[in-house]
């Protein structure tokens, strides 16, 4: 028994003088590398400053689209949120326009569309018509976007179903939203109806 262990640990003692003659020598040496050739040879990509950096800002800022300036002036603007804002303003203004509440239109209009639909609200009044009434909102796109100054308009383009009481139509219009994006109201409202 004391034999074996005394073999077991010459052996030991071997090996390991063996390892360490043979990893000395590699003191210092890199790791080994798990890159192909490939990419051992790729280049690394290098920046390039032209001359003009003055005009790469003012370039910067004509290539986005005016949706990217309004989400650079209105860091919490949101495509999906607004798409779901302009849903529920639709649904609130046709709705609102058929019970001819004026209190909430003058709240989602702006001052020259209010007055178009208060008109609207009288003259249908005044002949006793049945108002439309919302059945289904079918589906609501953003067409366009502008930005003027801190003035943002974004157009949305609805296809509804309507109801007079007799028959239902289809309806496709462009409702023009605007917002001043430094203005504390962060609230849209609709400022041009038109034919889609």
């Amino acid at each position: 028994m004391g034999i074996e262990l005394l073999l077991l640990a010459g052996v030991a003692v071997f090996v390991l003088a063996r390892l360490f003659s043979v990893l000395g020598k590699q003191k210092g040496a890199p790791p080994p590398s798990f890159r192909t050739p490939e990419q051992k040879q790729r280049p690394q990509p290098v920046l390039v400053h032209s001359d003009n950096d003055d005009q790469s800002d003012e370039e910067s800022e004509e290539s986005l689209s005016d949706l990217q300036k309004i989400s650079r002036l209105d860091p919490e603007f949101s495509q999906r949120e607004f798409v779901k804002g302009a849903k529920a303003a639709y649904e609130m203004i046709v709705t609102s326009f058929a019970k001819g509440d004026r209190s909430t239109l003058q709240m989602l209009l702006t001052d020259d569309v209010y007055a178009d639909y208060d008109r609207a609200i009288v003259e249908r009044e005044s002949t006793d018509s049945e108002p439309l009434e919302l059945m289904r909102l079918k589906n609501a796109i953003i067409e366009n976007a502008e930005l003027t100054g801190t003035v943002a308009e974004i157009g949305v383009v609805f296809e509804a179903e309507l109801s007079n009481g007799e028959r239902i139509s289809q309806t496709k219009e462009l409702w023009t939203f605007e917002r001043d994006l430094k203005s504390k109201d962060p609230n849209w409202r609709l400022s041009d109806v038109s034919e889609a």
